[in-house]
C-alpha cells in the first residue's frame, strides 16, 4: 500500500507555525494541543516519540532562560524517544555566548537528560523529517532485508540480479532466462510451459516461479495494516455489533502525558466503550500494564467520559497476530482488560478486499 501524509495525525503545539501548516498542507491531520499554550515548538507523534524543535535564535534563548533545560526535563519524564530537534545554523557574532558554552549545553541534551539531538539545515529539511519521523512511527520502519547487496555495475547485471531472486535462479540460470526471453517482463509473464522450455527450468522450478510472480501478497506487515482491517471489519475480533469511534485517540494521564489509544469502539450489546490495542508479534505484560494505564485515564478524554457519564461501561482489549499464551490472559485478566490472538487469514482477506477497493477492482 502506497504511503500517503493523510494517514497521519501529528499532535503540535504551534499549530499556526510554519512547520505544522506545512505539514497541513501536505496532508497530515494536524491537532493542536491546548494545553502548552504554544510556549515550546513541539510535535507530540505517539504517546512514545515526542520531537521539540529550536532554530539557532531559539536555542540560544533556551540556554539563557533555561527553558531548554525544564524541557528537556518533560520531555524525559514523559516520552520514551525525546528528540531535540535544532534547526539552521547558530549565530554567535551578534551574540554574546561562548559557542562552547552552546556545544555544552547541547551535549548535555544527550549526556544528562537522554534526548536524542537532531539537525536540519532549514524548515524545508525539518517538515520531511518530521514526516518521516511520523511515517516510521504510525505506520511501521519497513524491515531491512539481511541480502547482503552490491552496487549494479550496469543495466544488464541489474536485471540479472532481478532474475536470481526467483526460485532455483542463480546466475547462470538468470542469463539463460534473460537470453531466451529477453527481458524481465517477458520472463515474469512467461507460462510455465515456455519457462520449461529454457535449460536448467524443471517443471518444479517453472511452478514455484509462475507461483512467485501470480499469486497475491498476503501479510500483515504493519500493527497500521492490523488497525485498518478490524477498522474496515470489526468482525475479525468482536463477536457482536460494534460502531468504530475513533483510531489514534488521545487521553492524558493524570501528570499530564499524552496516552495514544489504538482504536476506541462501542460495544452495543455489552454496552460498553472497548479500547483496543493492537500488537503484530508477542504480548508481554507491559502490553497489559500499558493498556491499564488507559483505561486508569479514560474519563480524561471527552469522548469517552462523555459515555461514562451516560452509563456505559469501560473495557480493554489487547489484541496480537502472534502469540497469546495462557499464563499472559490470566496475567491479563487480573488487570481487568482482555488479551487474545486473532486469526491472521480472516484479516489479510480483509487486506486483499481493501486492495481490490484501491485498484478499482470487482
Amino acid at each position: 500500500m502506497a504511503f500517503k501524509p493523510t494517514d497521519l495525525t501529528i499532535h503540535v503545539t504551534r499549530p499556526g507555525g510554519k512547520p505544522a501548516r506545512a505539514l497541513a498542507n501536505l496532508g497530515v491531520r494536524i491537532c493542536p494541543i491546548e494545553d502548552d499554550h504554544g510556549k515550546v515548538d513541539r510535535y507530540i507523534l505517539s504517546n512514545r516519540l515526542a520531537i521539540e524543535r529550536r532554530d539557532g535564535a531559539g536555542l540560544l534563548q533556551g540556554i539563557m532562560d533555561k527553558t531548554l533545560f525544564t524541557s528537556a526535563i518533560y520531555l524525559r519524564e514523559h516520552f520514551e524517544l525525546p528528540v531535540l530537534l535544532i534547526e539552521g545554523e547558530v549565530e554567535y557574532e551578534y551574540t554574546y555566548f561562548d559557542p562552547q558554552a552552546v556545544r555544552g549545553a547541547v551535549s548535555s541534551m544527550v549526556l544528562l537528560y537522554g534526548l536524542t539531538v537532531l539537525a536540519t539545515p532549514d524548515l524545508e529539511e525539518t517538515v520531511e523529517l518530521i514526516l518521516m519521523m511520523a511515517r516510521q512511527e504510525q505506520i511501521g520502519i519497513p524491515e531491512i532485508s539481511l541480502i547482503p547487496k552490491r552496487k549494479a555495475t550496469d543495466l544488464a547485471d541489474m536485471q540479472r540480479r532481478v532474475i536470481e531472486m526467483l526460485p532455483g535462479c542463480g546466475l547462470v540460470v538468470a542469463r539463460e532466462l534473460l537470453q531466451h526471453f529477453g527481458s524481465v517482463e517477458a520472463i515474469l509473464g512467461a507460462s510455465e510451459k515456455e519457462l520449461r522450455g529454457v535449460r536448467g527450468i524443471g517443471s518444479k522450478t517453472a511452478a514455484e516461479i509462475r507461483g512467485v510472480v501470480t499469486e497475491q501478497y498476503r501479510a500483515v506487515d504493519t500493527e497500521r495494516q492490523l488497525e485498518e482491517a478490524i477498522a474496515a471489519e470489526p468482525g475479525v475480533l468482536f463477536d457482536s455489533p460494534v460502531t468504530l469511534l475513533d483510531r489514534q485517540h488521545y487521553i492524558y494521564s493524570e501528570d499530564g502525558q499524552r496516552q495514544f489509544v489504538d482504536m476506541v469502539f462501542l460495544d452495543h450489546e455489552a454496552e460498553a466503550v472497548v479500547f483496543v490495542e493492537l500488537k503484530r508479534d508477542r504480548l508481554c505484560i507491559e502490553h497489559c500494564a500499558q493498556l491499564r494505564s488507559y483505561l486508569d485515564n479514560a474519563e480524561r478524554s471527552e469522548l469517552v467520559a462523555g459515555l461514562l457519564e451516560g452509563g456505559m461501561g469501560l473495557a480493554g482489549v489487547l489484541v496480537t497476530l502472534g502469540e497469546c499464551d495462557t499464563c499472559l490472559e490470566e496475567e491479563a485478566d487480573e488487570m481487568g482488560i482482555s488479551a487474545c490472538s486473532i486469526e491472521r487469514e480472516p484479516v489479510i482477506e480483509v487486506l486483499l478486499r481493501l486492495r481490490r477497493q484501491r485498484r478499482g477492482e470487482a
